[in-house]
């Protein structure tokens, strides 16, 4: 056993510990995503725990450091993998991390405190409590499998004619952990949060799957035949263009047409990103800069992917694009006044991030390089469409001009989704 797999599972032991106490619930991001103070709790104690004995390793998690990458040497947690069953009180949920060295992953722990399971794998194999597991392989038509991630349901229809027995557990960890013990015989992930596949599909190759880990697939099969037909009949659809959704720094797109737009995009197989920034006055243009720069540099923003820009993202996303010489296959602008610079009869943060959002006249020349813009607002009347014909005409944008549904709190919040998704579907 190496050293740091020693080290792992003497905290994610210890860890446990925290799991008597009371759980307070709350949602981060939607309604059904929820996460509870010991999330927070036990990710800040593994963090803690990690810098002590390894200062030079960086570290990748769910809550605190959701935004980096994994690097040549870092640790990936998930304080909880399987949320919603622990804040119901199912014990199927695992404390799980995993170790990667000199670029290569070379160790993992998931431990199910719950139903006294502690799954462990290193260059010697992987362990139950101890015990040396490993897969079992058994005729396709009775293979036993799970699908977790989003738009589950077409993959699970069309695996139907391979096998009907779908399991669903609520937690990527207990798949994982299923078709390393044996238990199941193939799992799929159909997202790409590391911290959530990366520790079980680790241990399950080291049980003796065959795994495969592409854009929007994180799967572990009991052999290569039947990882070839989860990957024909379940992984996300390849070479379509990546859509990112900038909200407001407001949040409100998050929660209400991009939050739609997003699920849309998702249950038809393609990849949609929604960055999550600083809101209101913890906004700054740095922020925006430092995330959005880490889908640049692993190329899921890319010359082919279409930008949806709300509010002050429009001149933030613009700086963005000079500053990276980079320019998007297709450029949504929604509520895109913020461009310009006009008074606000306001006196809370939004000023201060409006005025600090806007671009030099050097920065806002360089929208001249946009080839594809689309424009789209959702309070027409007379006192925008003077606003509206100059960013056409600024911007050689495309003659779109949707009229959005009456606002609901006097906010410009919510849009003509089917006109918004029926341009995708084009682009697309």
């Amino acid at each position: 056993m190496i050293s740091e797999l020693k080290f792992m599972i003497d905290i994610v032991e210890k860890a446990a510990c925290f799991l008597d106490e009371k759980v307070e619930v709350r949602t981060k991001g939607g309604e059904t995503d929820l996460v509870t103070n010991l999330d927070v709790k036990i990710e800040k104690f593994l963090i803690n725990e990690i810098k002590k004995t390894y200062p030079t390793f960086d570290i990748v998690s769910e809550e605190e450091n959701s935004q980096k990458q994994v690097t040549k040497n870092c640790f990936i947690i998930d304080p909880i993998d399987g949320t919603i069953n622990f804040a119901n009180n199912l014990p199927l949920f695992a404390i799980q991390m995993a170790c990667v060295k000199n670029g290569k992953t070379v160790a993992s722990v998931l431990n199910f405190p719950k139903i006294n399971e502690l799954y462990y794998a290193d260059k010697d194999g992987a362990f139950l409590n101890g015990e040396q597991i490993s897969v079992k392989v058994v005729p396709i038509k009775n293979t036993l499998y799970a699908i977790d991630g989003t738009n589950r349901l077409p993959a699970i229809v069309r695996m139907r004619k391979h096998s009907v027995s779908m399991r669903n557990f609520g937690g990527v960890c207990v798949s994982m952990a299923f078709v390393a013990s044996g238990r199941i015989h193939g799992a799929v992930f159909r997202s790409d949060k590391v911290w959530d596949y990366e520790p079980g599909i680790f241990l399950a190759k080291m049980a003796g799957a065959a795994t495969l880990s592409i854009s929007g697939f994180h799967c572990a099969a009991m052999n290569e035949e039947f990882l070839n037909i989860l990957k024909l009949e379940t992984a996300k659809k390849v070479n379509k263009p990546k859509v990112f959704v900038l909200h407001s720094l407001n949040a409100d797109t998050l929660e209400t047409w991009g939050g739609d737009t997003k699920s849309y995009l998702e249950n038809n197989d393609l990849d949609c990103f929604m960055p999550s920034f600083p809101i209101r006055e913890k906004s700054s243009y740095q922020a925006f800069d430092e995330i959005l720069s880490t889908y640049l540099e692993n190329n899921k923003l890319n010359k082919e992917s279409i930008v949806i820009c709300h509010s002050i993202s429009n001149p933030y996303f613009i700086r963005f694009c000079k500053e990276h010489n980079f320019v998007p296959a297709h450029y949504i602008a929604v509520a895109p006044k913020l461009i310009y610079k006009y008074p606000f009869d306001r006196k809370d943060y939004f000023v201060k991030i409006a005025n600090a959002a806007y671009p030099t006249k050097e920065i806002l020349n360089y929208k001249n390089k946009f080839k594809n813009v689309y424009c789209l607002y959702s309070d027409e009347d007379d006192n925008n469409i003077e606003e509206f014909h100059r960013f056409v005409k600024d911007f050689k944008a495309r003659d779109m001009y949707l009229k959005g549904y009456n606002h609901f709190d006097g906010y410009h919040r919510i849009y003509k989704i089917p006109e918004l998704i029926k341009l995708l579907d084009e682009l697309i």
